[in-house]
């Protein structure tokens, strides 16, 4: 099949998370598994990323929200809290450590993604995550309501496949 008979391929980049709540004593309290929406301006990430643009932000922070749909792909935030709180509260850093590239798959590189968010307030009823790359939102996922208290270790694992070759 040449280039001008090829069908589109519109499989693009595919996330799953596993989302791990512990106390101290290390028993788990709650445990969600999602998959995940990548947003349009997670896509101009990428994008940008790829064309070297200045500015361009590598995925460096991971958020917690509580909205309770799946958002379209204009999405841009999170929903926050109600009271409000300050983000800081909302999101843990992530470092190059946080990240491993698995590029021996036979049809997608597998970007795995793992970070302890250590709560610093109590947050009732948190439904959402995403990854952030500076100020911008990469993707969403929706889940169950958890609690996350002062104490706790959240653990989020995000699997997201870079599909190729189809």
């Amino acid at each position: 099949m040449n280039s001008r008979t090829a069908k589109p391929n519109h499989a693009g980049p595919r996330g799953r998370l596993t989302l791990t709540v512990t106390e101290p004593s290390g028993g788990t309290v709650a445990l969600r598994r999602v998959n995940n929406i990548v947003l349009r301006q997670g896509a101009a990430i990428i994008a940008g990323l790829f064309a070297g643009q200045t500015g361009a932000a590598p995925i460096n922070r991971i958020r917690v929200g509580f909205g309770t749909e799946g958002g379209d792909p204009s999405l841009t935030s999170l929903t926050p809290p109600d009271p409000p709180i300050g983000p800081e509260h909302l999101e843990t850093s992530l470092g190059p450590e946080a990240f491993q590239v698995d590029a021996t798959g036979p049809r997608a590189v597998k970007v795995s993604i793992q970070a302890v968010f250590k709560p610093t307030a109590n947050l009732e009823g948190v439904t959402e995550a995403g990854l952030v790359a500076g100020d911008k939102l990469y993707n969403q996922v929706v889940f169950e309501p958890v609690d996350l208290r002062v104490g706790q270790d959240v653990t989020f694992f995000w699997e997201v496949d870079f599909p190729f070759g189809h």
